[in-house]
């Protein structure tokens, strides 16, 4: 049975988730960036579009797009799928795509108009993205009257298995009805779409990445029809979902031994998937293991020195050792990473 209000929330508003470290080698570390001004985001409401849908129950729904190029707005599949009806709305204007670009399995879809006058934002790469980056989601989520902004930054890249496309996890949190949204680095470049959560207070936000909109304005084929042909990889069965997925509902109802089982086998298949290690060394202090999850933290930190839960990971050991040292320095970088992780 597949278990997408167990595992995520779908977005889409309806019917109104080491051995010790030398203190004296310390990496380098710098996440620092200008926040985007004013003018900026404001810029980009301009560019952020409700999706109004009727469904073939008779019923409405409503969610979020992006203009990604003249006359090309981008949403999420689930947003539009087996509709009978959509239309975008802006500065209380309406208008109707006259063909779809899907790409079904990775939930993105591409709605094309005529005539539309809406600017669209800048188009950035993920390439070089970093942990720790800061970032701010727009959308309608809550079907609210005007684009929504929230603040946050990267906490997680994962590879997805098929392809080279990684999907962005971000603190950047977003509520119903914001899927297809935009999700920006401090340029006001879209890095990604705002595409699902995991539940629950302490979410984590998860967005499909730019370079999969970039290929299918390239060579993405035309349809007139809304039918979705395959479910989104979040949709599926459990044992099928990448492994990033597998690990929330055991990390959700601490089901300690079950993590333990799937890491195992993400490490196996992927020994060098820096968070298959981080979620494995997780399981392992939450088991409390916590020389063998310090010395695979530090494997973390030494691949990624930007990774801020993997710090935080190591402060929490330190302080039940009582290494008063190591506590200062771990805390002190997990506040340079992502100050929202102590408080």
């Amino acid at each position: 049975m597949r278990n997408l209000f167990f595992n995520f929330l779908l977005l889409l508003l309806i019917g109104g988730l080491p051995s010790s470290c030398s203190l004296n080698k310390a990496p380098k570390i710098d996440v620092l960036s200008t926040a985007p001004t004013p003018e900026l985001l404001f810029k980009i409401n301009a560019s952020i579009v409700k999706i109004n849908v009727a469904t073939k129950e008779g019923g409405r729904g409503v969610g979020s797009g992006v203009v990604v190029a003249k006359d090309h707005i981008v949403t999420n599949c689930h947003v539009i799928a087996n509709s009978r009806g959509v239309h975008v709305t802006k500065f209380g204007y309406s208008y109707s795509p006259h063909a779809l670009i899907a790409d079904w399995e990775n939930d993105v879809c591409i709605l094309k108009f005529k005539y539309l006058e809406l600017n669209p934002v800048k188009l950035s790469t993920n390439n070089f993205l970093e942990y720790g980056t800061e970032v701010f989601g727009k959308s309608y989520g809550g079907n609210t009257v005007k684009p929504h902004t929230s603040f946050g930054r990267v906490r997680g890249i994962h590879q997805l298995n098929k392809n080279n496309f990684k999907v962005i996890q971000s603190s950047a949190w977003f509520a119903m009805g914001a899927s297809g949204g935009g999700l920006f680095n401090y340029k006001g470049e879209l890095i990604g779409i705002t595409t699902f959560k995991t539940p629950g207070h302490t979410a984590f936000y998860y967005s499909m990445p730019v370079e999969i909109i970039k290929k299918m304005l390239i060579d993405g084929k035309e349809s007139s029809i809304t039918t979705q042909l395959k479910l989104p990889f979040w949709d599926t069965l459990t044992e099928n979902q990448p492994f990033f997925m597998q690990v929330v509902g055991p990390i959700k109802n601490e089901s300690w031994s079950e993590l333990k089982k799937i890491t195992t086998k993400w490490i196996h298949e992927n020994p060098m998937d820096i968070e298959g290690l981080y979620h494995h060394a997780f399981t392992l202090y939450k088991l409390e293991k916590f020389s063998l999850a310090k010395n695979i933290f530090h494997k973390v930190i030494k691949k990624n020195n930007k990774h801020a839960l993997a710090y935080l990971y190591l402060y929490k050991i330190a302080n039940k050792e009582n290494h008063q040292d190591d506590m200062s320095y771990y805390k002190s970088r997990v506040l340079k990473l992502d100050d929202s992780l102590i408080n």
